[in-house]
């Protein structure tokens, strides 16, 4: 017989069934301990967090890298001898030195653009597939950077030496020491990325999230700075200034301050939105001091003159790009809506080969800066000039760099997010 309280009990199938089991004990029925609950009678478990959203395409950063690389176009290119507004458009160039902003805009935006992808693999899957990294970056990067340097080979007359410094990428350290007129000189600052791509991934996959961001704010920049000091004080002038640009010590300023945009935003830090302007307007500063110090001898245009340079078109880059990153006003919206129209997006898309076919084409043609230095060409040759660098640079991008584009998409992990936010 049950007891007055068990008969109050509800009778649905589930209280039935969770019901402790009775024993009779000195004439009483009592209820005794449950047994454990068994494996297949577990509490719900809780619901999983949501998947890391993918990582957004910022088109904006396409229409930046269109405009490095037409800044860079901007000093390379002859000027038109026949128009007097050709010339002054050309001197104005010179003047504000474009293309060493456009070569800084590319440094930033690839630290951004790896270190980005490199902690989004992190956060989804707790590490960086080294392999998966390399041959992706290979199958981008070496193709028509080694047509490129074969054509050279087969054209011009080289030194043994700088084309060993071109097949290894280490002619960011052949170069200043060996400032010839060189169809591929341009090619130091791919050397600077490739030795950046071969030690940051292991950086970025080894060292922790919130000592990353400090490293990449406040030590490698100011570590960068230490080596153009350093550079400025113990090399001779000649050599300093060049080596200084283009030492991949010293150009870890610029790729450092963009890693640090990235896990600015992996981590959702908030920037103060007067922040991008200070870096614009502190890097137009220290470059307009630079200059007037220059100008009137205070400085050398070697060593001094670019560990100031350095600093500030790292600045204005960074600025830049964490304007179309981060900021929210008007401003910053106006800019990322001109930048992400389809024209300047595409050029942005080309702009690899671009960079990589200009320079080399330029020497072809018998047009290159010091081919032309004083004389400058007309009109009808820098259009000409110029249709055969695009024209080639869009072949090459549908023939040769698209389809290993889609090719390099399939290394990767399960479930990565579109690759195509970086080259």
């Amino acid at each position: 017989m049950l007891s007055r309280h068990d008969k109050a009990m509800p009778r649905s199938g589930a209280a039935r069934a969770h019901r402790a089991p009775m024993e009779r004990v000195d004439g009483m029925t009592i209820r005794v301990a449950s047994p454990p609950v068994s494996r297949f009678e577990t509490a719900p478990a809780p619901c999983p967090s949501p998947p890391r959203r993918p990582l957004a395409h910022l088109p904006a950063l396409d229409g930046l890298r269109a405009i490095a690389v037409l800044l860079v176009f901007w000093v390379h290119f002859p000027f038109v001898a026949d128009s007097a507004l050709g010339k002054a458009v050309w001197s104005l160039g010179q003047t504000m030195r474009a293309g060493y902003l456009g070569v800084d805009l590319f440094f930033v935006l690839s630290g951004f653009l790896i270190t980005r992808i490199l902690l989004d693999e992190r956060e989804r899957t707790g590490t960086v597939s080294l392999r998966v990294f390399y041959i992706r970056r290979a199958l981008r990067i070496f193709p028509i950077y080694y047509l490129c340097v074969a054509v050279y080979a087969l054209t011009f007359p080289f030194d043994g030496s700088a084309l060993a410094s071109l097949l290894t990428y280490t002619f960011n350290y052949y170069h200043p020491f060996h400032p010839i007129p060189n169809a591929m000189e341009h090619a130091w600052s791919l050397a600077v990325e490739e030795q950046f791509y071969l030690v940051w991934p292991a950086l970025v996959m080894l060292v922790p999230i919130g000592l990353g961001r400090r490293m990449c704010g406040i030590v490698i920049p100011a570590a960068a700075m230490a080596a153009a000091l350093l550079i400025a004080l113990t090399v001779e002038s000649a050599i300093a200034g060049n080596l200084i640009y283009m030492a991949s010590a010293t150009r870890m300023m610029s790729l450092s301050l963009g890693a640090a945009l990235a896990y600015r935003e992996i981590t959702a830090a908030p920037m103060p939105a007067w922040q991008p302007y200070a870096m614009l307007l502190g890097g137009v500063f220290l470059l307009g001091l630079d200059h007037t110090a220059r100008a009137v001898g205070l400085i050398s245009p070697g060593g001094w003159y670019w560990t100031i340079a350095l600093l500030g078109y790292a600045l204005i880059s960074a600025g830049a790009v964490s304007l179309l990153v981060t900021a929210g006003d008007r401003l910053a919206r106006a800019a990322r809506a001109v930048l992400a129209t389809a024209p300047l997006r595409y050029v942005g898309r080309i702009s690899y080969g671009l960079y990589l076919y200009h320079y080399l084409l330029l020497f072809l043609l018998g047009l290159a800066p010091y081919q032309m230095a004083t004389s400058g060409a007309s009109l009808a040759q820098v259009g000409m000039a110029l249709a055969v660098v695009v024209g080639t640079a869009v072949i090459s991008y549908h023939v040769i760099e698209a389809p290993l584009l889609r090719l390099k998409d399939r290394f990767g992990p399960r479930n990565a997010p579109p690759p195509s936010y970086v080259d």
